[in-house]
């Protein structure tokens, strides 16, 4: 993949230097974006269960309410430096910002307690930097308006957090007792169609959607302990509660034995469409 990138990024340089009435723009947009990591969706819910069936196992707690939390959503940001060859071709190279945040108040179950009522959270997010090379094709409709379709790949770089966290209804601060922080690098396809709008000689607005194909595994840490420590998904059992809760965890070595299934390194697939507007401005 570094090969892809650095190829990429190396015919761009050469394009930028002879080509005569060659064009630079930057150009800068953001939007949302619609994915489904069905395995950390998963986790969350069988957390929410596991909260709910505690509290039912317990004589003395009562389960009020809560919330089944899901990743449905991101924000996508990015920058990048559009090299136009011709009327139809451009090239370009570019970092970007994916984002996805389950708070605290988004994953909620609210528990009473013999001292009061309880708030267990969960808060999840997921980070992503991609960096990319991309061409375009453009098709002019009219003297200020061109349809165009985009195809880039790159590499990324991308973090994953889970905490596990209390506190009463009285209290300001939950008090966290877990925190599953890893790392992971992982290639990147995107492609796109988009159509821009030239506001000024210099200025033009765009609107694209684009759909990015992004599965990150591979994810490790550095612990509390300075180990290194691999990001496992699995279902362990709960015998109280007569339960399989999908968990992630950093481990040494896969966990093994009678309580566990389904063992493998946790996987985030980011893939999903994004409908971002932007501006380009030109040198």
């Amino acid at each position: 993949m570094w090969k892809t990138i650095l190829c990429a990024a190396a015919i761009w340089v050469w394009a930028a230097v002879p080509a005569a009435g060659a064009e630079l723009y930057l150009k800068l947009g953001g939007g949302l974006g619609l994915f489904d990591p069905q395995q950390i969706n998963q986790v969350l819910s069988d957390w929410h269960e596991a909260g709910r069936r505690e509290a039912d196992f317990r004589n003395n707690w009562t389960y009020l309410d809560g919330k089944d939390p899901r990743f449905e959503r991101n924000i996508d940001f990015g920058g990048e430096l559009q090299l136009s060859l011709s009327s139809r071709i451009s090239m370009s190279v570019g970092v970007g910002f994916v984002y996805a945040e389950l708070k605290p108040e988004d994953t909620e179950v609210r528990i009473l307690k013999p001292l009061g009522e309880t708030l267990l959270v969960q808060p999840t997010t997921l980070s992503a930097v991609p960096l990319l090379a991309s061409v375009y094709y453009y098709l002019p409709l009219h003297s200020r308006l061109r349809l165009y379709v985009k195809a880039g790949t790159g590499l990324v770089w991308a973090t994953f957090v889970e905490r596990e966290g209390s506190r009463r209804e009285t209290a300001s601060k939950f008090s966290y007792t877990r925190e599953e922080k890893a790392t992971t690098r992982s290639p990147i396809q995107v492609g796109g169609l988009g159509i821009d709008f030239a506001l000024e000689s210099h200025v033009r607005f765009y609107l694209e959607a684009n759909y990015r194909r992004l599965l990150l595994d591979g994810f490790s840490a550095e612990e509390g302990d300075n180990q290194t420590g691999t990001l496992y998904s699995y279902q362990e059992y709960l015998s109280d509660l007569e339960f399989w809760q999908t968990k992630n965890r950093l481990w040494d070595q896969p966990p093994t034995g009678a309580g566990f299934r389904e063992v493998q390194e946790t996987e985030v697939d980011l893939s999903g469409f994004s409908l971002v507007l932007g501006i380009a401005v030109r040198f």
